[in-house]
């Protein structure tokens, strides 16, 4: 295994990941992880087969979760991730893979994976949130794309900045993503109660997120002792990921559908036709949407209150 590994070091990861420092300013932000050979070596001969277990089920569930947002959104035309929780997601994985690139190179190699799903559901997304966005805020369509966008130059930005407020490795890219999935976990529940049914929303998303979340939690309990800010921000994402569970359990028994198998419930056959209906009727009318311009929005507006008024008048 030593010999694997050490030909692996000095043939392959030494040549094509190695990068220099990045710097802030006069503030050296990330350098090449000197120490991420031995942190491998260690783990395979120290770790145990749980430990790396739980390693590639972290990797491997949040995979899952990529996927499951992209077939929602393909399959609804429905965002399916609140976008400030991709403008995020997108936003640390794109700068720990380029920017800022991870200093140990094995998971930033990963983590190019997960910026490609990250783009993917970028671009589905803005294509396919006009609707949903339109039914958040009547009457400003035309400020559809430059609000999607400010979002994420701020966020952007913001996550940025928190590089150099943590300038210890490897630690600082976990501070950052476990804070980020606090809040993510956290407006997924928000994000839940504004579908008109269950349009975008997947049982799959919640689950995978969750043990996703907890599995590099355990090992973080075992392998990095008092890190309580990490482990407070752990417990905030589970409680929230649990509870977004229950909200989806719940509500798509509310429409008659098993939130498992996606099914009609027994006895709910009606509720699950109607439901289908919906989603066929969502999916078209997100296809077929146009934006419009701030002259046509303020128009629609102004008819919508004549409606209003007149209804008033009759009654």
């Amino acid at each position: 295994m030593d010999a694997l590994l050490q030909w692996i070091h000095d043939h392959i990861l030494f040549r094509i990941f190695l990068n220099e420092g990045i710097y802030w300013g006069d503030m050296e932000m990330m350098k090449p992880y000197e120490g991420w050979y031995d942190y491998i070596k260690n783990m395979f001969h120290n770790m145990g087969w749980g430990t790396l277990f739980l390693i590639a089920a972290s990797a491997i569930l949040w995979t899952m979760t990529y996927l499951f947002i992209i077939n929602r959104l393909y399959k609804d035309h429905a965002p399916s991730m609140p976008w400030v929780c991709l403008c995020m997601n997108f936003s640390w994985e794109f700068q720990f893979a380029f920017l800022v690139p991870y200093p140990e190179p094995v998971t930033r190699f990963g983590i190019y994976f997960w910026v490609f799903f990250d783009l993917i559901m970028y671009l589905l997304d803005l294509k396919y949130g006009k609707l949903f966005f339109h039914r958040r805020f009547k009457g400003y369509d035309w400020g559809y794309y430059p609000t999607k966008i400010l979002v994420f130059v701020i966020i952007f930005i913001t996550i940025l900045m928190m590089n150099p407020q943590w300038p210890r490795l490897p630690d600082s890219p976990m501070f950052a993503a476990y804070l980020m999935n606090a809040i993510m976990s956290m407006l997924f529940c928000v994000h839940s109660f504004s579908k008109e049914t269950i349009e975008g929303l997947s049982l799959g998303v919640a689950w995978t997120k969750w043990l996703g979340t907890v599995a590099p939690t355990i090992i973080g309990l075992y392998w990095m002792p008092g890190q309580y800010f990490v482990y407070c921000l752990a417990f905030i994402c589970c409680a929230f990921d649990m509870l977004y569970m229950y909200l989806l359990i719940t509500r798509f028994y509310r429409f008659g559908v098993n939130p498992f198998t996606r099914k009609p419930v027994p006895g709910k056959e009606a509720e699950y036709e109607k439901t289908m209906a919906h989603l066929a009727d969502y999916y078209q009318r997100s296809a077929d949407y146009k934006l419009k311009s701030y002259k046509e929005c303020q128009a629609e507006l102004a008819a919508d209150a004549e409606a209003r008024m007149a209804i008033r008048s009759n009654d």
